[in-house]
This record gives structure tokens, sequence and C-alpha cells, in this order.
């Protein structure tokens, strides 16, 4: 795994973790917190499992049925160090 992937993978496990004591702070089952965003519970589960990357849209439910701000789903998430590689055909274009 590239040092970008570990990286990637740590935050988003990092998130995950934070969405699930957010989530049990607010005595919400998964499945509760499923019909509160209309998100399907198999992607809250990836979510707090660190398995998916969340998208914009899914921020603002979860913040929103969880009374945060999304701030306060991120915030505390570290800035990532490494980059995405980029194709060896998308180098030699910069030329």
């Amino acid at each position: 795994m590239s040092a970008y992937g570990a990286e990637r993978k740590r935050i988003l496990r990092q998130f995950g973790a934070h969405l699930g004591t957010l989530r049990k702070d607010k005595a919400l089952s998964q499945e509760k917190l499923a019909e509160k965003t209309k998100l399907h519970r198999t992607y809250i589960g990836k979510l707090e499992g660190g398995k998916t990357e969340p998208r914009m849209l899914s921020l603002r439910l979860l913040a929103a049925a969880l009374d945060v701000s999304v701030g306060a789903l991120v915030d505390d998430l570290p800035l990532p160090q490494e980059r995405k590689p980029r194709p060896i055909g998308e180098l030699a274009s910069d030329r």
C-alpha cells in the first residue's frame, strides 16, 4: 500500500470512530441514524468502520441528524500529508 493509501485509511478510521462516538452520545443506533438521515444503514456502518469516504451531502445530513456542525465531524481529523500519486501519463502531459 502506498503512503497515500495508508494515510487515507488511517484518517477514514479516525472519522468513523468519531462518528460512532457522536452517534452513541446521542443514544442512536445505526438504524435510527440511517432513518434520520435517509442514508442506508450499511453506509453508516461502512463510514463508522472507515471503509468508505463520506460525500459532502452525507456529511451535511449526518451533522443535521446529530445536531452538530459539519466542522464538528471533521475538524479534529489530521490534514493529509501525502497526496494521491498521479499516473505517469499525467506527469508527461505537464511538460
